[in-house]
């Protein structure tokens, strides 16, 4: 008989620093060494803040999120599937092709929560059958 497993735990892991909200982490060396623990063998990140490019337009036409991030994302972390909200207005998918970007906000600009689920499958690995 062979034994298949998932491990699934979390993580907290601040924001850089926006509007003098809560769970700010100043930009640049502060943000980057709170990034540098995220495990490299992360197949799903969930963050609050997105990464600068995806799912980060605010109304105001500034980008909102993270280059620290997304550079750790792409470089090192290189996740499937990266899910997070902050920026109710930047909802839906992206995509660099090779990761899945998902800003999942429930939330519309105005709070309301207007924005359907986005629901995804995270495909099986071969030869893992689901029970």
């Amino acid at each position: 008989m062979e034994s298949n497993s998932m491990e699934l735990h979390g993580k907290y892991y601040r924001q850089p620093e926006f509007c003098k909200w809560a769970f700010n982490v100043p930009r640049g060396e502060a943000c980057l060494s709170k990034w540098a623990d995220i495990p490299s063998d992360t197949d799903v990140l969930i963050s609050h803040t997105p990464p600068i490019g995806h799912g980060d337009l605010c109304c105001t036409g500034l980008r909102a999120g993270c280059v620290e991030l997304l550079n750790t994302v792409q470089t090192r972390v290189k996740p499937k599937y990266h899910v997070f909200g902050h920026i109710h207005e930047g909802y839906g998918i992206t995509s660099d092709g090779r990761i899945i970007f998902i800003n999942a906000s429930t939330c519309d600009i105005n709070y309301l929560p207007t924005n359907p689920p986005i629901v995804f499958d995270i495909p099986l690995p071969p030869g893992v059958a689901k029970d």
